[in-house]
């Protein structure tokens, strides 16, 4: 069943603008398994045990490269050095940062308002997946990049002022004695 053309030709065209406009990841995957082989559901169903919080572990982003897939492994491996990086910024760790992504990274962390810090690190996730697949390949990897942009969008579908503004209180709130200098005000 790999009708890749067709596949693609039905997914939808994903803008991220970070609007508060509902957008159901789940539903659009779960409609793409339908249309897919069981080989291609498995590496579906990958990319979205990675978007759960409780999964990305170490043992998570080790197996990931063990399953045979060029844009699962890259992703997931863009995805942990982005966190790790995070964490080395936050931890005033720069020199843990590679040195590579230093000059593109650092200026995205060093963003003082916490809600314009995470959409520029999801544009740069969206950046580099739009990256990940030549324009124009009919493949199961074009499949799972969109879908991996459907959960961006997904997520910040999600969040509405008010439930952002606790997640990101929230965060400050945790982060508070790691680093200084943070604002959550969008006015700022």
């Amino acid at each position: 069943m790999d009708n890749y053309p067709y596949i693609i030709a039905t997914l939808p065209d994903l803008v991220l603008d970070f609007a508060e406009k509902p957008f159901d990841f789940t539903a659009l995957s779960e409609s793409v398994k339908q249309l897919c082989s069981d080989k291609d559901v498995r590496l579906i169903e990958w990319l979205e045990a990675g978007q759960k919080e409780e999964n990305r572990s170490h043992y998570f982003y080790h197996s990931v490269t063990r399953i045979g897939n060029g844009f699962l492994k890259k992703y997931f491996d863009l995805d942990c050095t982005l966190r790790k990086a995070k964490v080395a910024y936050l931890e005033k760790r720069v020199s843990d940062i590679p040195s590579d992504l230093r000059a593109s990274l650092l200026p995205l962390f060093g963003t003082s308002n916490l809600i314009e810090r995470e959409k520029s690190i999801d544009k740069y996730m969206w950046d580099r997946i739009s990256e990940m697949v030549p324009y124009g390949e009919f493949s199961i990897d074009t499949i799972l990049s969109v879908l991996a942009k459907a959960a961006i969008v997904g997520r910040w579908g999600k969040l509405d002022s008010e439930s952002g503004g606790i997640l990101f209180k929230n965060l400050v709130n945790e982060v508070r004695g790691t680093f200084s200098g943070a604002k959550f005000d969008s006015q700022e």
